[in-house]
């Protein structure tokens, strides 16, 4: 399935950006940025289809090697996710004219960037492909009925 990620945060700014729903722009908050601290040139969003922050949504990392600005949108197809022990998942998309199926296909590259972003995975967390994210989002939108 395509869904359309809003991008709220890009390797541009080296704190935090927090989206403001009321105005739809962007605030650089005192906290700084894990992707800019770790080196990851992802940008960083959540699927418009599922909510807006700070309300309840779906955070998405976009695996694209474009250039984003806060607000950008991308129609994405999930492809893994990140699962943490708080709940707080990291969906992974990719443009969806970009031909790969699941997060195994990235490229090495890649994956060590995810890697790097998140190197320590205490016990049930870690990545996983396309099939455990399709479950964290059809239970997502279950949750909603």
């Amino acid at each position: 399935m395509i869904y359309t990620a809003k991008i709220e945060q890009t390797f541009a700014y080296p704190n935090r950006m927090r989206y403001l729903a009321e105005s739809d722009s962007f605030v650089e908050e005192e906290y700084k940025n894990l992707f800019y601290e770790r080196q990851v040139h992802q940008p960083y969003g959540w699927l418009k289809e599922s909510g807006t922050p700070p309300g309840r949504h779906l955070d998405v990392i976009v695996m694209a090697d474009r250039e984003y600005e806060l607000g950008d949108e991308e129609r994405v197809r999930i492809i893994g996710v990140f699962c943490r022990n708080d709940g707080d998942n990291k969906l992974v998309g990719v443009p969806e004219n970009r031909e790969i199926d699941d997060f195994s296909e990235l490229t090495d590259a890649e994956k060590e960037d995810m890697r790097r972003l998140y190197p320590r995975e205490r016990a049930g967390e870690g990545w996983f492909g396309r099939e455990r994210a399709e479950s964290i989002i059809k239970a997502f939108f279950e949750q909603e009925g």
